[in-house]
């Protein structure tokens, strides 16, 4: 049905085409400036409060569990509440920004993983309704749009990191965590204002929201179909590898290494820049030939460049393989997202099965940095790409059955 707002007037439909695609996909740079500059901003907790790798590795457990919980009710809640879409999105970058605040204050480490728990939880609660948006209101550019803002994700993922290693250079980690929640504010007011005319899309007039039973009744059609459920765990699969670079391979070059954290904010920022060309032209490319090609590319990709920079370890040839890395780091999610769309197109369930693929993604993600802390304090932290191969080797095996 149509939004209701305090606006009695609706903006035209073609400004509002415009509109919307322009607004989600642009915001959502700025959600991920903030998740991508936490893993350089780690490094700094890591060395300043002499932590472990188990103790660095449990708050991203807590990051990783109160995202997937966040993304699988704010999915929920993205088909029950439409109209509620925008306020949603508005939430979820200001609670954001006072999580990373209140991770500035707080004065022990249970408090500080807790206040980054629900900094990462608000984050989360973007991609239901802001996913859902875009593949109800454009079904025939679905893998294009969703690659696109993916690849807005990695504007943020490549600026974040260069952005906390800049500022550590000139502060201390709990001074850039104060200076967080100001510009999240402001952004989340800017988006609120401008989707106060979005609707469901033209397809969805004149609908109503789905009840909560027959949502979960239409849900568990889909998981008795068989196909969901695998899909699920190739998406798990590389939710984990993915974690354990992203998690790891900041404190490997900053422990292992000693590069400085201008440099290892540079190194975190190539693991997505090429992402954000190459990210929506295999989205795009999934919706000519199949998600099913891309994907086994994809893991199979990574997996031989993971075990190049295993191989390497250090130097230019590092960068290089890590640079690389980036064009094809965050390319399997959008396309795994579009086929859990495919598999529901038509049910009026596109916030749940974002809600659903992002919390089945964030509950394994949640495992890898408790398995590689504990294994990285026996055989060192260069185990982590060697981990990542064989995750990425297992989720490319799965897809062929798919």
């Amino acid at each position: 049905m149509t939004q209701r707002t305090t606006v009695s007037t609706a903006a035209p439909a073609g400004a509002a085409d415009r509109l919307v695609p322009v607004a989600v996909i642009g915001s959502h740079a700025v959600q991920h400036t903030y998740g991508q500059g936490f893993l350089v901003i780690l490094p700094a907790i890591y060395s300043g409060l002499g932590l472990t790798p188990l103790e660095a590795g449990l708050i991203d457990t807590v990051r990783r569990l109160t995202g997937g919980v966040s993304s699988i009710g704010g999915g929920v809640l993205a088909d029950r509440l439409r109209q509620y879409r925008p306020l949603m999105l508005a939430l979820a970058l200001g609670l954001m920004g006072v999580g990373y605040f209140l991770a500035a204050a707080a004065p022990s480490y249970i408090l500080l993983a807790l206040a980054f728990g629900l900094a990462t939880g608000a984050g989360s609660l973007w991609h239901p309704p802001a996913l859902s948006i875009l593949s109800q209101r454009f079904p025939a550019r679905r893998g294009l749009l969703i690659a696109l803002h993916r690849a807005s994700g990695s504007v943020g993922d490549t600026a974040g990191p260069l952005l906390a290693g800049v500022l550590l250079r000139v502060m201390d980690w709990r001074g850039v965590l104060q200076l967080s929640v100001g510009p999240a504010l402001a952004i989340a007011g800017v988006l609120l204002v401008a989707l106060r005319w979005v609707s469901d899309g033209p397809g969805a007039r004149g609908a109503t929201s789905t009840g909560v039973r027959d949502l979960f009744r239409a849900l568990a059609r889909l998981f008795r179909a068989g196909a969901l459920p695998r899909l699920m765990v190739v998406a798990g699969l590389r939710g984990m590898a993915d974690n354990a670079l992203l998690v790891f391979l900041p404190i490997y070059l900053s422990e292992s290494l000693r590069l400085d954290p201008v440099m290892v904010g540079f190194h975190v920022s190539l693991l997505t820049g090429l992402g954000i060309v190459t990210g929506p032209l295999l989205g795009g490319l999934s919706d000519r030939v199949g998600r099913k090609r891309v994907v086994v590319g994809v893991m199979g990709g990574s997996a031989l460049l993971a075990a190049g920079m295993g191989t390497v370890g250090h130097g230019i040839g590092l960068t290089v393989l890590v640079g690389l890395m980036g064009a094809i780091l965050y390319a399997a999610n959008p396309v795994l997202q579009a086929a859990a769309m495919d598999i529901a197109d038509g049910l009026r369930l596109e916030g749940s099965m974002i809600g659903l693929m992002w919390g089945n993604n964030a509950l394994f993600a949640a495992i890898s940095p408790l398995i590689l802390g504990l294994l990285a304090q026996y055989f060192g932290l260069g185990v982590v790409f060697w981990y990542a191969v064989a995750l990425y080797l297992a989720g490319a095996t799965l897809t062929l059955t798919l």
